[in-house]
């Protein structure tokens, strides 16, 4: 009988995903799958035993780290059930009842943003308090950002461009490549709110990087420094050396809450759901697509007011002394 182990080397060679999901999926299956269920016969993987598994797993990581581990199995078992190689899919994994928070559904208003950005340009430069602020006013992913370059910025045009081929900055084992983005949909243009289009063109004077967003050296910025240095302090709270104590602003807020923010912003501001979508890069029905492009032009002007409108509110604020130390 083939074991699991066997199993997941043909399961691998037939994937087609992107390099970031791949990379992922060899880690969980590395690290998780393999020492738990490499020399199991496929058929003899019993439900009772996978859920004794992931509650054990659930005592020593997170929620979503175990869920992923997971579908991974369920994933990886159901195309074993497609083979014909087990009749069926022994994970069952429950759904839970009731709300439960993730972190990725934090979400943070303008004035938070605003006071994000401003803790980070003091931890590092400007131009990482721009990423925040752009992030958050755009809806572009951490990718999308990080691999933006000079010639993907039309200041004139106000918007940022993400390239089909290598709009995408990955981190593959600790090495840097370049990517399509997450979807299709992905590739599009961004419109920037005056504000915004402003604040880059002044950045841009700044430097002469390549890339729109470096580390405060230049280089490629990584998701991971990013988040120890500057990030968790800002966002957590932390004392300076100085002994300033930062209260915390939002806990639990990563930077994809950031995307989150926006489209939370967009319903708030009654844009509808089909422009949502293009901004964000969603996928949509293409009827629908074709029915938003004959009032494209009127909605995004809308966005871009409504967008303009909470900078504006959060620097009154700021202005007002209200500003969070």
């Amino acid at each position: 009988m083939t074991t699991f182990a066997q199993w997941t080397k043909t399961w691998s060679a037939s994937l087609e995903v992107g390099p970031n999901t791949a990379a992922g999926y060899h880690s969980l299956l590395k690290n998780h799958l393999l020492p738990a269920w490499g020399a199991t016969p496929l058929d003899e993987i019993a439900p009772t035993a996978v859920i004794i598994w992931l509650k054990q797993l659930r005592v020593r990581y997170k929620p979503t780290t175990v869920a992923a581990i997971g579908k991974l199995l369920s994933l990886i078992l159901s195309t074993a059930v497609l083979e014909r190689l087990i009749p069926v899919n022994p994970v069952r994994i429950p759904r839970q009842r009731g709300r439960t928070r993730r972190e990725e559904a934090a979400w943070c208003d303008e004035h938070d943003v605003l006071d994000i950005a401003r803790r980070i340009t003091h931890l590092g430069d400007a131009n990482l308090g721009l990423l925040i602020i752009t992030a958050a006013y755009t809806g572009m992913r951490w990718g999308e950002l990080t691999g933006l370059r000079r010639d993907a910025v039309d200041l004139d045009a106000a918007t940022l461009s993400i390239h089909p081929d290598h709009g995408s900055l990955l981190e593959i084992n600790g090495h840097h490549s370049y990517g399509p983005p997450k979807t299709a949909a992905s590739v599009r243009t961004v419109t920037l709110p005056p504000f915004l289009t402003t604040l880059l063109t002044q950045d841009l004077a700044t430097h002469g990087h390549d890339h729109v967003f470096t580390t405060v050296t230049g280089k490629l910025l990584r998701r991971s420094t990013t988040q120890r240095r500057y990030w968790a302090p800002a966002v957590s709270g932390c004392t300076l050396p100085d002994k300033t104590l930062w209260k915390p602003i939002k806990p639990g807020l990563t930077f994809h809450g950031l995307r989150h923010s926006h489209k939370t912003w967009l319903i708030e501001d009654n844009i509808p759901d089909v422009a949502q979508a293009r901004r964000l890069g969603h996928a949509m029905n293409n009827d629908i697509d074709d029915i938003y492009s004959h009032v494209a032009d009127k909605i995004n002007n809308q966005i871009l007011k409504v967008l303009e409108d909470r900078w504006q509110r959060s620097l009154k604020r700021d202005l007002g002394g209200s500003r969070r130390p």
